[in-house]
């Protein structure tokens, strides 16, 4: 996951308008504006289409891959062994580099690469000993791959000729078709190219395998993709997709009515709004979205190190009220980070709200008397809204909160030990990481081993890891989902989580456009067509 953010948008705009208060509201955030005339330049003509991304790529290496926009570029750019069909409700993986594969027994999936699938700068045709490298990389320990519970159950690729496997795994693996092969993890470059890129890489991809591929990038300005020449599958439907990186998802929705975009997510705050009043030849539609939305209290702070400190702030937020203020009455208050499609899914929080007892808890800990602390948040309207409230909720048992606001590439920094000291002074935050069909890619981002990668909360549960690596093994769905619903309890009475809300998915595209949407609504940008 990604991990990742987004969540929120108007009267009819010329164009000169919309740049003129897009660049006024992305300057107020902090996000900077668009060169003059940028969007413009990408009118959606001759096979062009124009999207938008919430933030601009920062690493496409499928090993390392940072967030959804990494993962919305490189389903373009690469190819899967598998893909979630899209323009259905329910998720249903597919062959994509794979022709076709066999269920042998529980730990063996025979399978055939495509043949003619072809790699960009001279690598070649895919082959199986693509897969066996793409795959094994992932699952080598000495690479630190974040995404090695991907194919943690991996034992090895056996190749049995050019274009056939078996994948030979140690246990049973539960998601392995619903998430690592139609997944990034499920992406096959070939060794030489990865080789000469020096073993790993980041937005610079040695040799491209998907539809499209990159022709320009300037970061933080648009990201233009073009047809791959050496693509030999099915036609995509757009000569070039323009993606812009617009942080606030209020002014890509007056870009979107400014004529300036084919498509965009939408904020959770703004569903109402466009089912009641969708902007002149365009369409809206709402999935139901896999995505939470959570505050973490890192226990290696100081201050924090006490748990009764830190279930005191559980008990002072007003979850009702947060997530009203920040999705405008869009979406309930979620019970977990397992959504409701899922097994594993929580039906309630174990803790309510109680002021009295959170003011008992900290008089307990020594800090009847109040102190002070920070939240750090993403620049959005709708995380802004949260933290507003949670700044009131803590003030009523004594606690003051400082909202410290960042752009998104400071802000996915804050918590990763490797890069520096300032997770020490990391104390409340704000959350939104995106999902994958399966609970097990909820969970794995709060193992013992994820502390100070993606787990900022210093989360270090040893029975929570132990129960992630057995739920991955376990095929009975019920037994599955009672582990999924333990876990997150320990995480709740751990004190580190405020588990806020699952996020639905708005988007708007224009009628001439045919968009290849998964269940969860996430674009597939290869799968956008002009509509018939």
């Amino acid at each position: 996951m990604t991990r990742d953010t987004r969540p929120a948008r108007c009267n009819q705009l010329d164009r000169r308008s919309f740049l003129g208060r897009g660049a006024a509201a992305g300057a107020a955030l902090g996000l900077g504006a668009w060169p003059s005339g940028v969007i413009a330049q990408a009118e959606a003509q001759g096979g062009v289409l124009r999207a938008r991304l919430y933030a601009d790529i920062s690493n496409i290496d499928p090993a390392f891959w940072t967030s959804a926009v990494d993962a919305l570029v490189m389903r373009a750019i690469y190819v899967p062994a598998l893909e979630h069909q899209t323009g259905t409700r329910e998720f249903n993986a597919q062959p994509k580099a794979f022709k076709s594969y066999e269920v042998l027994d529980d730990t063996r999936i025979a399978f055939e690469i495509q043949p003619g699938l072809m790699y960009s700068d001279g690598y070649g045709e895919m082959t199986a000993e693509d897969a066996k490298f793409s795959f094994e990389r992932i699952a080598d320990p000495e690479l630190k791959s974040p995404y090695i519970d991907d194919w943690g159950a991996l034992d090895h690729v056996e190749v049995t000729d050019k274009y056939t496997g078996i994948i030979h795994l140690k246990t049973p693996f539960a998601p392995l078709f619903t998430t690592t092969l139609p997944g990034i993890s499920g992406v096959i470059l070939p060794r030489a190219a990865i080789e000469a890129a020096g073993g790993r890489f980041t937005t610079q991809p040695p040799c491209f395998s998907g539809p499209y591929r990159i022709r320009e990038w300037q970061p933080k300005t648009r990201l233009i993709l073009e047809r791959n020449p050496d693509w030999t599958l099915d036609a995509p439907g757009y000569d070039e997709i323009h993606l812009f990186p617009i942080e606030d998802p209020k002014t890509a929705e007056l870009g979107f009515e400014a004529g300036d975009l084919d498509f965009t997510e939408t904020s959770v705050s703004s569903l109402t709004r466009y089912k009641d009043a969708t902007p002149d030849g365009a369409t809206f539609d709402q999935y139901d979205g896999l995505n939470y939305y959570w505050m973490g209290i890192n226990e290696d702070n100081w201050q924090l190190e006490d748990q009764r400190v830190r279930r005191a702030i559980q008990l002072a937020v007003d979850r009702n009220a947060v997530v009203d203020a920040s999705f405008l009455g869009g979406t309930q208050p979620s019970a977990g980070i397992v959504a409701p499609a899922l097994p594993g899914a929580r039906e309630a929080n174990l803790y309510d709200r109680d002021l009295d007892q959170a003011r008992a808890l900290l008089e307990e800990a020594g800090y009847g008397g109040g102190f002070p602390l920070t939240i750090a948040i993403q620049q959005t309207a709708e995380n802004l809204a949260a933290a507003s409230v949670i700044q009131a909720n803590l003030a009523e048992i004594g606690v003051q909160v400082q909202i410290n606001q960042y752009e998104s590439g400071t802000f996915w920094s804050l918590g990763v030990r490797s890069e520096g000291d300032q997770w020490q002074d990391l104390q409340l935050f704000l959350m939104r990481f995106s999902m994958q069909p399966d609970p097990s890619w909820a969970t794995m981002w709060f193992t013992p081993e994820q502390v100070g990668i993606w787990n900022w909360q210093g989360f270090d549960n040893a029975e929570f890891g132990e129960l992630h690596e057995a739920a991955q093994t376990e095929l009975d769905t019920e037994k599955r989902a009672e582990m999924y619903r333990r876990m997150q309890d320990l995480m709740e009475k751990s004190g580190d989580f405020v588990f806020l809300s699952f996020v639905p998915i708005g988007v708007l595209y224009r009628n001439d456009v045919d968009p290849g949407l998964r269940p969860d609504g996430e674009p597939v940008f290869p799968e956008f067509k002009p509509a018939s």
